[in-house]
């Protein structure tokens, strides 16, 4: 298997067990797939989470606003992923949200990460920068506009 390869991989298992975990409202899940601190960005600013309660807090926001919005699934692929060095991979994916009848919420959009080896099998995402255009609550749900 190439290194481009298992980074795809790895990237996916991650986007598999935490788009589940957030559909689920299972934040026990979430949390296993992420180091602190974690950086959180959009276009609107930048959230470092330095906690477990940090984290949990943005978990809720984004829960929330998939309940209100009426998203049953999140449907993410990667587009591509590499290894940065043999402890660091860069990702990119692109998410899309699914309502009920299958059809998408708004237009798919991009997200960088950094996922980092925390044990011989253990990836954490680092650092997430998501470039949503269309959707200023999705925005404050990620990074509400009032985060130092």
């Amino acid at each position: 298997m190439s290194q481009d390869c298992a980074a795809e991989e790895i990237a996916d298992e991650l986007l598999f067990k935490t788009g589940k975990a957030l559909i689920a409202d299972d934040f026990d899940s979430f949390h296993t797939c992420f180091g602190l601190p974690h950086v959180v960005e959009t276009g609107d600013g930048r959230r470092v989470l330095e906690t477990s309660e940090d984290l949990r807090r943005v978990f809720d926001d984004v829960v929330r606003y998939y309940v209100d919005a009426g998203v049953v699934d999140v449907a993410r692929t990667v587009v591509e992923a590499r290894f940065l060095d043999s402890d660091t991979i860069g990702s990119t994916h692109v998410a899309r949200l699914l309502q009920r009848d299958g059809t998408a919420l708004r237009n798919p959009y991009p997200v960088y990460s950094i996922l980092r080896r925390h044990g011989h099998l253990d990836w954490k995402v680092m650092s997430s920068v998501y470039a949503i255009l269309d959707s200023d609550a999705h925005n404050t749900a990620l990074v509400p506009r009032d985060t130092p």
